[in-house]
Formats: structure tokens, C-alpha cells, sequence
């Protein structure tokens, strides 16, 4: 009694001081991947987050205004109108246009519909008001009679989103870019999760009837569940302090095997070898997860500890805890498959054997998302009309601001230096300004009956508001180039090879996880009953990948880590189908169906991400299950 009073009083204090520490979970996908001590990756992650944030907003219809707050940025082109010119302007100084720009300058002051960026007694020949108009991001493009335009808004917030999607209603407007196709699939998978778990809660419901006669058991399977979840977080809030979506999706795993835990607990009273199942149980499965830790992909080192010590949460909860409860009466149904083994055995090498000659991979992250028809609708759209350029990133360093601006500035594409100009520019532009005021702005000021007051100045450019835009670092800027050049990168083909680079560490994992497990098996229960144990694991996991390649379906990084998750659902029915007794079979097959029906109800869901682990491991454990029962047979069972 007292171990588990301070049992308690030891979780309670745990679960509260790591509440207290817990951050706003990480949503951000590449975050879950890329190695976030790499600065070249890191790098890679800031300029994928580019697009994160920008809505193309296009169509025939009278387009949402942009609401950012571009003040403090016109404040400087007011401030220092002849230090930043176009390209147009600098080659009609560059050829003592000045006519030309003298014409240019009435014709703009005196036009009605005209604005002005700067005043006009500090900026008499409108460079200011050129400068922000060359930078206009607003198209319109004629494509098949109809005049479509575009603006490129950012989007700070799920408010801001919403609010644009319910304006453009009813209208002729079309939204594409990566911030909307994010909204939908998360609003489309959050229902489609919501209904998984209100078939899986009724299917629980269903067989707590069928075997307990009663619905009571479920609590302390809900509470069993619901102690190791808060454990598994409390230790990987602790370990890593942000914790990514992802690992709460994986985290899933545990419900099964706390299921499991339970189950046979309430199955085995009064079997003196149940603690030795359990306990074997939780120290394999807990040790597939760990070697996890050793891969250099976050997620997964977030998975390993979360998983962990969830599972070692889930089994002091069943030791210490469970007792407390009264065991409900259990049935012990003949339940029985009959299965024509040699054909079972024959099915399942072939499958291996023709799987292995059609293996194929998937590593680009684009192919797990498959968006609904009206996105792709617009996407197909947009990309007719405007026909965008993907483009190449360049990264640009530097000691300072200074010095990288005047090295973009060499380079043919779009960066910072669109926006400012190095010290060097500034100081050219200057000239070039005042050498034009020398020989015309006498005249300018008689046409105009003005006294101009000019002045001029250089304009500290590491102070430029857009700064923390384009500047990855303090040292790095990006420009973004037309075509390929010397150094430069699309960021679509790094983030592939990255995620080609993890799939393979992933695979590289596996036999070292099954190699590991195996000796610990075999120093638990022998050499003999570590194989017996092994093998139904291991043919799930050949069978699935020899499955999916026969039927044309090429494996992702996911489909790689549900194999992990097979090893370690599988090796639980193994142990204690061995070493139960004949009734514990009972609890073995209705943790494989809570199991499997929910992977299976997740593999039919939109997001390919989820689909893809729910198939893999529904495959895997049904086949894992399967093989157990011609495998493995309890010394109480009767054969």
C-alpha cells in the first residue's frame, strides 16, 4: 500500500512540473526531420517556410486588400528618396536623359490619379514613387478572354485565413499556396480522426460486452491509457521542451498496448508467470523504441522517449495501480481459426519472394499530401495563367549587411537588395541624382514655381525593416535566381534527398532494433523460445513490405517507421500467446482486433501521411497474429 501511495504522489508531482514546462507543440512538418543542430538544414527549413506563410489570391472578381502594415518601410523611401532608384531611372541618369526625366516628372506631378511616396519638395522627379511601383507585386494576365489578377498576401494566423476564405465566397477568386492546402487537410483529418475514434470507442464497447459481459472494464483500460499518455509526455516534455504533432500521432501506439497490458492482466490473475510477461513485454517493446534515440531524426528521438516511457508508465499502472480495482468476470470463448497452413505459409514466402524484385520508394513530400478537387482545381488554374517559376535559391554571406547587399547586387534575381541598396549603390545613386540637379533642377523649380529643400544622405541598411525577410542569419541572405546557376539549390529536390537520407538511416535501424531484441529475448526465455517468438514478427514485417511493393505501392518514410511500430504490436502477442495461459489467447485476440480495426479505419483516411502508417501496420500485425497462432503454442494451451 505504501509503494503505491508514493507511486502516486511521485507521478502526480512529475505530471505537474512537466505541465508547467510544456510548450506550444511544433507544427511545422520539416521541423519533425531535418537535423535542427545543421545549419546548411536549417537554412533549408527557413526558406521551405517561405511559402508557408503567402496566399496566391487571383481571379476575375475585384481581389481582398493586402492588410499588412508596410509604414516603416515607406517611411524610409520618403526619408531617402534619391538613394534607392529603379533600374529604368539609373540608366536614363547613367545617359543624362534629363529631359526625359524632367518630362517624366510634370507629367507625374500633374496627373490627377497620381500618389506621391515622398513629398515633392524632397523628391521633385518622383524616384520614390518609381521605386514602389517598379516593385508592385500585383499581375494581370488575359488568358482565354477573361483578365485575371493575383496578389501575394501573407497570412500571420488560422483567423486571418478564415477571414479571407469566407471573402472570397461566392466569388470568382481562387486561393492556391501551401498556408490553404495546410488548412483543409488539417480540418479534413481532425473530422476524419474524430470519426476513427468513435468507431474504435463503440468497437471497445462491443467486445467489453462480448467477453466482460459488462462495459466497467473499460475504465481502467481508459484510465490505463490515459496514465501512460500523461507519463510518455511528462518525460518527453522534460527531455526536449517543444514536442512536434507528429510524436502525439505516433503516440497512438500506446493505446493498443495498454489495451494489451490490461487485458492481460485481468485474463492472468493468479498465473505467477503473468509479471514475467509483463514485464518481458515492456522491456522489449520499450527497448525497439529506445534504439530509436540513436537516429538523427528528431521526431523519431521524440517518439522513442515518448513511447518508452508511456509504455513504462502503462505497466507500473497495471502493477501498482490495477489492483485496486476489481477484476471483472472474464469469458473464455473457444475461439479458433482454421487455416490451411501450408497454403498460409506458401502465400505468404511467395509474396516476399515476388515483393523484394518490385521494391520502389517515394522520398518526395509533395506525393503524401493529395488535395481536394477545388484546391487542385486552382492550382492547375493559377499555374496556367501565371505560369510562376519555381526558381533557384542562392545563398549569399557576408561579414554584414553591407557586404552582402553588394554582392547581390551582381546577381541576376530577387533578394533584399530589390528592396535597399548597399553603401556603395547609395553612394553612386547619390552622385548620379545630384549631377542630374546640377544641370536641371534650376529649370524644374521655375516650371513648377517651387523652392525645393533636398537633401542627402546615406541610409545605415542593416537597419532596413525587411530584413529579417531575406536575411537567414546574420551572415546569410538568399536571392532567388531564374535558373540554375553555379551554387545554387531547389529547395523541392533538397528536402527529397533529406527525406531519402532518413528513410535509409530508418531501414538501416531496423535489423539493428530486431538484433537487439532477440538477445534480449534470448536472455529472458532462451534461444529456442526467442525464435519462436521472432518469427511471426518478422514475417508481418517482410510480408508488408512484399504486399505493398506487388501492388505498386512505393514506399515513404512512413510506411518505414509503421515497420517499427509491427515489431513492437507483434511481440506482445508472441509473449504472452507462449507464456499464458490457455484463456490468455482471449486477450491476445481482442488486442490484436481493437489493433487492427483502427490502423485499418486510419489507412482510409485523406492525409497519405496517416494512411500510409494505418495500412502498413493493420497489414503487418494482422499477419503477425495470424502466423502466431500456427507458431506459438502455450504449455496450458491444448493443441
Amino acid at each position: 500500500m505504501i509503494k503505491r501511495i508514493l507511486f502516486l504522489i511521485f507521478s502526480i508531482i512529475f505530471f505537474v512540473f512537466a505541465f508547467l514546462s510544456a510548450k506550444t507543440p511544433e507544427a511545422d512538418l520539416m521541423k519533425a526531420f531535418i537535423n535542427p543542430h545543421s545549419q546548411i538544414e536549417k537554412n533549408i527549413v527557413k526558406l521551405a517556410n517561405l511559402s508557408s506563410k503567402t496566399v496566391n489570391v487571383f481571379g476575375v472578381d475585384e481581389l481582398p486588400l493586402n492588410n499588412q502594415d508596410f509604414s516603416d518601410i515607406l517611411e524610409v523611401y520618403r526619408e531617402y528618396p534619391a538613394n534607392f532608384l529603379s533600374e529604368r531611372k539609373r540608366t536614363l541618369l547613367k545617359g543624362r536623359k534629363y529631359k526625359e526625366l524632367e518630362n517624366e516628372a510634370l507629367e507625374g506631378i500633374f496627373n490627377p490619379l497620381g500618389f506621391y511616396a515622398a513629398p515633392i519638395d524632397k523628391d521633385p522627379y518622383l524616384f520614390a514613387t518609381d521605386f514602389l511601383m517598379s516593385k508592385n507585386k500585383n499581375e494581370t494576365v488575359e488568358f482565354e478572354g477573361k483578365e485575371y489578377q493575383v496578389s501575394h498576401l501573407k497570412i500571420q494566423n488560422t483567423k486571418e485565413l478564415e477571414s479571407l476564405i469566407e471573402d472570397v465566397k461566392g466569388k470568382d477568386i481562387y486561393l492556391t499556396g501551401t498556408p490553404v492546402h495546410s488548412y483543409f487537410a488539417s480540418k479534413k483529418s481532425s473530422k476524419e480522426i474524430n470519426v476513427i475514434c468513435l468507431i474504435s470507442i463503440l468497437g471497445l464497447i462491443v467486445l467489453s460486452k462480448i467477453f466482460f459481459r459488462s462495459v466497467k472494464v473499460l475504465t481502467p483500460v481508459i484510465l490505463s491509457i490515459f496514465f501512460g499518455f500523461l507519463f510518455g509526455f511528462s518525460a518527453c516534455t522534460l527531455v526536449f521542451g517543444k514536442l512536434h504533432v507528429l510524436t502525439f500521432v505516433f503516440s497512438t501506439s500506446l493505446i493498443g498496448i495498454s489495451l494489451d497490458y490490461v487485458l492481460h492482466y485481468f485474463y492472468g490473475v493468479g498465473d505467477k508467470r503473468l509479471k514475467t510477461s509483463l514485464t518481458s513485454s515492456m522491456l522489449t517493446t520499450v527497448a525497439a523504441f529506445l534504439t530509436l534515440i540513436f537516429s538523427n531524426i528528431e521526431v523519431l528521438r521524440q517518439i522513442a522517449i515518448f513511447t518508452s516511457f508511456g509504455l513504462l508508465g502503462v505497466y507500473l499502472f497495471v502493477i501498482f495501480i490495477l489492483p485496486w480495482f476489481k477484476i471483472p468476470e472474464v469469458r473464455n470463448l473457444n475461439i479458433s481459426f482454421k487455416f490451411p497452413r501450408k497454403l498460409f505459409y506458401l502465400a505468404i514466402f511467395t509474396v516476399i519472394v515476388l515483393g523484394v524484385f518490385n521494391i520502389k520508394f517515394e522520398d518526395n513530400l509533395k506525393n503524401l499530401y493529395v488535395p481536394p478537387k477545388h484546391l487542385l482545381e486552382a492550382e492547375t488554374l493559377y499555374q496556367k495563367v501565371f505560369t510562376p517559376q519555381a526558381g533557384e535559391f542562392l545563398l549569399v554571406k557576408g561579414a554584414n549587411v553591407d557586404e552582402i547587399l553588394e554582392k547581390e547586387e551582381s546577381i541576376e534575381g530577387f533578394g533584399l537588395k530589390d528592396f535597399v541598396s548597399s553603401t556603395k549603390r547609395q553612394n553612386e545613386n547619390l552622385a548620379l541624382v545630384e549631377e542630374l540637379y546640377n544641370k536641371d533642377l534650376v529649370e524644374l523649380e521655375s516650371k513648377l514655381g517651387v523652392k525645393f529643400n533636398l537633401s542627402s544622405k546615406l541610409y545605415p541598411a542593416e537597419n532596413f525593416p525587411l530584413n529579417s525577410e531575406f536575411m537567414l542569419d546574420n551572415t546569410t541572405s538568399f536571392v532567388m535566381v531564374p535558373k540554375k546557376t553555379d551554387g545554387s539549390f531547389n529547395i523541392a529536390d533538397e528536402i527529397s534527398k533529406i527525406l531519402k537520407k532518413l528513410r535509409i538511416t530508418s531501414m538501416k535501424l531496423l535489423p539493428l532494433v530486431f538484433g537487439m531484441l532477440f538477445i534480449l529475448l534470448s536472455c529472458i526465455y532462451g534461444l529456442k523460445k526467442a525464435l519462436k517468438i521472432s518469427l511471426s514478427p518478422i514475417l508481418g514485417v517482410f510480408f508488408t513490405v512484399g504486399i505493398l511493393s506487388l501492388f505498386g505501392v512505393k514506399l515513404n518514410l512512413f510506411h518505414i517507421l509503421g515497420l517499427f511500430l509491427i515489431l513492437g504490436f507483434s511481440l506482445d502477442y508472441s509473449i504472452f500467446r507462449l507464456n499464458g495461459e490457455e484463456k490468455s489467447k482471449n486477450a491476445v485476440f481482442i488486442s490484436f482486433v481493437s489493433t487492427a480495426v483502427s490502423f485499418l479505419l486510419l489507412s482510409f483516411t485523406s492525409f497519405k501521411l496517416i494512411s500510409s502508417l494505418g495500412l502498413t501496420i493493420f497489414i503487418g500485425v494482422t499477419v503477425s497474429y495470424i502466423s502466431s497462432l500456427f507458431m506459438i503454442k502455450s504449455e496450458h494451451e491444448k493443441i
